[in-house]
């Protein structure tokens, strides 16, 4: 999508201009924070009883691996097991017991307020006795619990996104078993976060997102080195009221944070689209941001709770080797003449996504495909898995079903290895086949 039209626009004033081109940065830069407070109210309300779902400092276990029906989160994966937990620091520090190894891949993503991925708990930095781990709000002089291994987190709201990895339906028993070693041991919470209590949705969506921002900003302050984005408000002469309060906003007030919020959003969606139509597109930058705002806000729109790249790559395919858009009305072949050995070092899977970012529905249940599925090689040795909504011509057990429309697909690799990391291994391209 252009901005150009944003750039150009009659603004019935200079004072709505003026508002609109402050308030984009900001509504870029808060995008995330508010996608985190967001997910948090869901996560930790009163009574939340679903996948995931527990109060503060309490880990909520998923007890299946997500399909089509798991909405809180996008672009889940579905050969995991997630445990979730929203840390307040706000009392003192919070420990999170880690079981002993039993050789299953495991990783706890630890995620500050502003969705930057600044530590993981995992099969690679874990005692193989089990480990203890306490972790310090920001500012704290409190003192280390005894037997802990200290983590400093950014902000005072840390999202756990843990994942266990299940290797089939026969697997999952043994995967709960692990999963439920998993344990956390803190201060009690009084009262959540106001931004996280007071989280306002249903009315008037640009007014909503500017308090929502104003409770989050005063919650969880940015580093200093993207205060300046956020400063631009005040420039404008638009005050963010702790208590979220907007006041009474001139019409050309109003009218330039519209305009922001408009343009802002449509970058973000249009900055998770190819530029090119290149297969298989990734960064080794998800997770651990620094000041790259525009690709966090992408990355929390499309691919939210992403993992740092030394953990996990995430490639996306949009478009076929012919350079046009997925549809499931045609029928894919992804040829792996390796036989599928792609450079993981825990492992890989390929999973389908529907253009609303979620697992897509499907008559037989499979969201993915990867190297731990019971798939049939060919005579050569060679693999092809088949991508579409009606069965291929080939083994079904190498069949990833897919909608009768649009849709996108994503390359996990966990523990990725060199050879991926500096492109001196290629994935194929998606081939359109009939």
């Amino acid at each position: 999508m252009s901005t150009q039209p944003f750039l150009s626009q009659a603004f019935h004033s200079p004072q709505a201009a003026w508002m609109a081109h402050s308030a984009a940065p900001a509504v870029v830069a808060g995008y995330p924070l508010l996608e985190s407070i967001r997910t948090c109210h869901v996560q930790t309300s009163p009574g939340a009883s679903a996948y995931g779902r527990a109060p503060f400092n309490t880990f909520g276990h998923s007890r299946e691996r997500w399909t089509d029906r798991d909405r809180d989160i996008v672009t889940p994966a579905n050969d995991l097991l997630y445990s979730n937990a929203w840390l307040d620091l706000r009392q003192g520090p919070v420990v999170i017991t880690v079981p002993p190894q039993t050789g299953r891949y495991f990783v706890l993503e630890l995620m500050d307020a502003y969705t930057n991925n600044f530590h993981n708990i995992g099969t690679r930095n874990t005692a193989p006795g089990g480990e203890r781990f306490a972790l310090i709000g920001p500012g704290s002089d409190a003192t280390v619990p005894e037997g802990t291994t200290p983590i400093h987190s950014p902000t005072a709201l840390v999202w756990v996104l843990g994942r266990v990895l299940v290797d089939g339906d026969a697997d999952e028993e043994a995967a709960r078993g692990f999963q439920a070693g998993f344990r956390i041991d803190g201060p009690a919470t009084p009262a959540p976060p106001p931004s996280v209590a007071q989280w306002q949705q249903g009315g008037d969506e640009v007014l909503d997102f500017f308090a929502n921002l104003a409770r989050a900003l005063h919650d969880f302050p940015p580093p200093p080195s993207q205060r300046g984005v956020f400063d631009l408000l005040r420039g404008a002469h638009l005050r963010l009221s702790p208590d979220g309060k907007l006041g009474d906003l001139r019409p050309a007030t109003l009218e330039g944070l519209r305009a922001a919020y408009a343009t802002a959003m449509q970058t973000i969606e249009g900055m998770t689209r190819a530029a090119s139509k290149a297969p298989w597109r990734y960064s080794t930058r998800l997770g651990r941001y620094g000041d790259d705002l525009m690709l966090r806000a992408a990355t929390a729109w499309k691919g939210l709770g992403a993992l740092a790249a030394d953990e996990a790559i995430y490639a996306v395919t949009d478009y076929d080797d012919q350079g046009e858009l997925l549809d499931g009305q045609r029928l894919y072949r992804l040829h792996f003449a390796d036989g599928g050995q792609v450079p993981a070092g825990a492992f890989w899977s390929v999973t389908l996504y529907g253009e609303d970012r979620y697992l897509a529905p499907n008559p037989i249940g499979r969201y993915a495909l990867g190297n731990r599925s019971p798939l049939q090689r060919n005579a050569d040795g060679s693999l092809t898995l088949y991508v579409s909504q009606q069965p291929p011509p080939g083994p079904r057990e190498n069949w990833l079903p897919a909608p009768a429309g649009g849709f996108y697909l994503i390359l996990r690799l966990y523990h990725p290895q060199p050879a991926f990391l500096d492109g001196s291994y290629r994935m194929p391209p998606l081939e359109h086949v009939a």
